[in-house]
C-alpha cells in the first residue's frame, strides 16, 4: 500500500503539468471561438447591410439554417419524386405497348370475320355485307353512359367523345388532347376515367356489320325479303356438305327464288347436296334437280314416284300437281342456255 502511495505521489507532478497544459489549450480554444463568433457576427452584419441596401428582407442566421434544412429536404423529395416519375413513365410505356398488342388482336379477329363475310358478295350480287372496325358507336355511347352513370355529366359530352375517338384506348393514348372534349368540368371526367381505367381500356367497341339486300339495308325490307337474304347468306357459306330446306316458298317470293336462290343453287350444287321439300315448281325445274320424288297419299298409304328432271313421267307429274309447273318448264327452256355453265 505504501508503495502505491509513493507511485501516486510520483505521478502527481505529471498530472498537474497535464492539467495546466489542458487549461492553456482550453483558454486558447475559447479565444479562437470568441474570435470566430465576432467574425461571424461581422459577416452577418455585413450581409444584413447588403440585404438592406438591395431592399431584400433581412434573414437571421437561425432562420437561414432552418431554410437550408428545408431546402435539403426538398431536394431529397424532388429526387424521390423524379425516381417515381421515371418508374411511372416506364410503366405507362409498357401499358401502351400491351394495349397496342390487344388492339392488334382485335383487328386480326375483325379481319378474319370480314374475309368470310366478303365471300357472300362474291357468290351473288343481291346480298352484300359491309364491315366497319369498331364502328358500333351506339354501343360505345351506351357503355360510356353506364360507366359514368350518376356523375351528372351531360350526354352531349359523351356523344362528342364518341364521335371523335374510336375507343377508350385511343382516348388514353391521347389523354391531354382528349381532355378538351371532356365538357365544362374536364377534371371530373379525367378523375372518373382514371378511377375506371381497367374496365375502360379492356372494353372492346363492337364492330358494325350492315347487310344490304338488293341495294337496301336489310332492316328496311319486309320479313319475306329478310328471309330471302337469310337463305342467300346460308347458301353462300359453303360450310355444309348437305343442306335441307323445307318449303322455302313460304317465306320467299317467286322473283327471289327465280333470280337469286336458284341461280346460286345451280352454281354450288356440284359440291353441295341439296334436299328441298317444296310445292314450287321453279325449284326442281329451274334448279335442274338430279332426283325428284313426287309423293302422293292415297288409301292410307304414301306413294313415291322418283326420277330425274328430264324424265318425261316426272315432267308430267310436275305439270299436273304443281301450280305453275308448265310455265316453269317453258322458262327453263328459255334460260337454260344463259345459265348453263
Amino acid at each position: 500500500m505504501i508503495q502505491s502511495l509513493d507511485n501516486i505521489q510520483a505521478e502527481l507532478p505529471k498530472t498537474e503539468a497535464t492539467q495546466s497544459e489542458l487549461s492553456e489549450k482550453h483558454a486558447e480554444l475559447l479565444s479562437i471561438r470568441q474570435g470566430l463568433v465576432e467574425e461571424f457576427a461581422e459577416i452577418e452584419r455585413g450581409l444584413a447591410a447588403e440585404l438592406k441596401t438591395s431592399d431584400t428582407p433581412n434573414i437571421n442566421s437561425d432562420e437561414f439554417l432552418k431554410l437550408r434544412r428545408r431546402l435539403n429536404q426538398a431536394d431529397q423529395s424532388l429526387a424521390t419524386l423524379s425516381k417515381q416519375a421515371g418508374q411511372k413513365d416506364t410503366a405507362n410505356s409498357a401499358l401502351i405497348q400491351e394495349l397496342q398488342l390487344l388492339d392488334d388482336l382485335w383487328r386480326e379477329e375483325f379481319r378474319i370475320i370480314k374475309t368470310e363475310l366478303d365471300k357472300v358478295g362474291e357468290e351473288n350480287t343481291s346480298l352484300a355485307i359491309t364491315s366497319g372496325y369498331k364502328e358500333n358507336k351506339e354501343a360505345f355511347l351506351s357503355f360510356m353512359k353506364n360507366v359514368f352513370k350518376g356523375s351528372g355529366i351531360r350526354e352531349k359530352t359523351f356523344q362528342g367523345i364518341v364521335d371523335r375517338y374510336q375507343d377508350f384506348i385511343e382516348i388514353y393514348t391521347n389523354f391531354d388532347n382528349a381532355r378538351q372534349s371532356f365538357g365544362g368540368n374536364p377534371q371530373q371526367l379525367a378523375d372518373l376515367f382514371m378511377k375506371n381505367l381497367k374496365i375502360l381500356l379492356t372494353y372492346q367497341v363492337p364492330n358494325k356489320f350492315t347487310i344490304t339486300y338488293r341495294g337496301r339495308e336489310l332492316a328496311h325490307h319486309s320479313l319475306g325479303q329478310r328471309a330471302s337474304a337469310l337463305i342467300l347468306f346460308v347458301l353462300s357459306q359453303r360450310e355444309n356438305d348437305v343442306i335441307i330446306i323445307d318449303q322455302p316458298e313460304d317465306d320467299l317470293d317467286n322473283q327471289t327464288i327465280y333470280k337469286d336462290v336458284i341461280k346460286l343453287v345451280r352454281k354450288i350444287k356440284p359440291k353441295v347436296q341439296f334436299i328441298f321439300a317444296t310445292h314450287n315448281p321453279n325449284i326442281p325445274v329451274l334448279g335442274d334437280a338430279d332426283q325428284i320424288h313426287a309423293c302422293t297419299f292415297e288409301d292410307n298409304s304414301v306413294a313415291i314416284q322418283s326420277g330425274g328432271i328430264d324424265d318425261p313421267a316426272q315432267q308430267k307429274t310436275i305439270v299436273e300437281i304443281m301450280e305453275g309447273g308448265r310455265e316453269a318448264f317453258n322458262r327453263r327452256k328459255e334460260i337454260y342456255r344463259i345459265w348453263k355453265p
